[in-house]
């Protein structure tokens, strides 16, 4: 049987090993474009009534050139993949960053309510 992950666990996974006192440069530019992208995330994602349909859902998304989907694509591929150190870039190429297990959300049975925990 697979064992999942959540999504917390997917994230924090790894971050130990990191020294909290490592630092990058990032432009002021880029940064406050990912901070206002994680910003319209939570803008979304904190009030229910945003998400309550899978249009509503879909529609915040978007897709690959307009939408919420296409600013998290480039907040990861443009804005921020480039600033971190070699050995950083190759953990995370090398998913050494990330736990073994699938994310729950990889599960068939995710969001099924009669199996949800």
């Amino acid at each position: 049987m697979t064992k999942y992950t959540s999504v917390d666990e997917q994230v924090v996974f790894g971050l130990a090993r990191i020294d909290e006192s490592r630092t990058v440069e990032v432009s002021l530019r880029d940064l406050v474009f990912v901070y206002k992208t994680i910003g319209e995330l939570h803008r979304f994602f904190h009030q229910p009534l945003h998400y309550s349909s899978m249009v509503q859902v879909e529609r915040f998304l978007g897709n690959r050139d307009r939408g919420a989907f296409h600013l998290i694509a480039e907040c990861y591929y443009r804005k921020l993949r480039d600033v971190f150190p070699a050995d950083i870039t190759a953990a995370l190429d090398e998913d050494d960053l990330y736990p073994s297990d699938p994310p729950d959300y990889f599960d068939p049975a995710y969001g099924n309510e009669k199996t949800a925990t």
